[in-house]
């Protein structure tokens, strides 16, 4: 009985050292890091939802010009007004969501799943 604790406790270990390798944010992490930037090769008015976070977080566009919200995540994401002005609806993971914007102003935004862990954006539009 108790060699059969420790080892379900050594297998606990184990497993929580590999979940906390796996999720480093660094070079070799897929879905980034909160502060990372879009990737270099992403299209005009792109704010990439990677590492629970919005990137660039504040994008700033012409009247009439769309944004595309693009999920690099592994699970799903919104991109939200928080006036009402717009919902993207769920984005699931590499899908993508637009919407244009035809009136000059600052646009507040956030993911509904995640908000809380401060997952919010910024459009302006001039």
């Amino acid at each position: 009985m108790r060699t059969t604790l420790h080892a379900i406790r050594l297998v606990a270990v184990a497993l929580l050292v590999l979940v906390g390798v796996s999720c480093k944010n660094d070079s070799s992490n897929p879905y980034g890091s909160p502060t990372s930037p879009p990737p270099a090769n992403a299209p005009a008015n792109t704010v990439v939802m990677s590492g629970m976070a919005f990137s660039p977080a504040t994008i700033t566009v012409s009247v009439g010009a769309t944004v595309t919200w693009k999920n690099n995540d592994g699970y799903g994401h919104t991109a939200t007004s928080d006036a009402g002005a717009w919902n993207a609806g769920n984005i699931g993971a590499g899908a993508s969501a637009s919407h244009t914007f035809t009136t000059a102003g600052t646009y507040p935004y956030h993911c509904t799943y995640h908000a809380a862990m401060g997952m919010k954006g910024t459009v302006i539009v001039k």
